[in-house]
């Protein structure tokens, strides 16, 4: 990791970055969903049978960024606000994750770089330093199921696209990938 560039500064900012994304995406799908003949719920919409639905890749989403923070500041997660049982309650979640990341003390994030960690990986036990955890195994399962909620979107027919995803792209109306 270059010198100059803390764990916290690498993570942080970043998690509060999408999580800001992802609840505008949560928004987009609620009111996606308002406009939508009665049947099947969004929050239950999901790629695959098997894989988790939109409602739970928001929570799971929310949860690794906690999750990254948590062991490095040698706390156990907090319980936080919120769930998955609605579209309030995905909205409370993220806005309490965000609250969580503002008020993380950055020096003692950046303390735990070299800490010895260990987690549970579904049936798997990897350990990693703390930098390491953060940056292998945090940020990218965290991208992940952000990924996978936006997928599921584009799955259910909204027209969502990179711009909403991260935010910082932009198109002109209409513009196709071909």
């Amino acid at each position: 990791m270059d010198e100059g560039l803390t764990l916290h500064a690498a993570s942080v900012p970043v998690f509060l970055h999408y999580l800001e994304r992802l609840d505008a995406l949560v928004t987009l799908a609620e009111q996606h969903e308002a406009g939508r003949p009665r049947g099947g719920s969004l929050l239950h919409a999901a790629l695959a049978e098997g894989m988790f639905a939109f409602a739970q890749q928001v929570q799971i989403a929310a949860g690794f960024a906690v999750r990254a923070c948590c062991p490095l500041l040698e706390i156990e997660p907090p319980q936080l606000a919120g769930g998955d049982a609605g579209w309030h309650q995905l909205h409370e979640r993220i806005g309490a994750v965000r609250a969580f990341l503002a008020a993380v003390d950055a020096e003692r994030m950046n303390a735990g770089a070299r800490r010895e960690l260990s987690t549970v990986a579904g049936r798997a036990s990897p350990s990693f330093n703390g930098a390491e955890f953060v940056l292998r195994y945090a940020l990218p399962n965290f991208f992940f199921h952000l990924a996978m909620a936006y997928a599921i979107l584009r799955k259910e027919g909204l027209p969502v696209g990179k711009q909403d995803f991260d935010g910082y792209h932009a198109y002109p109306a209409g513009f196709r990938f071909l």
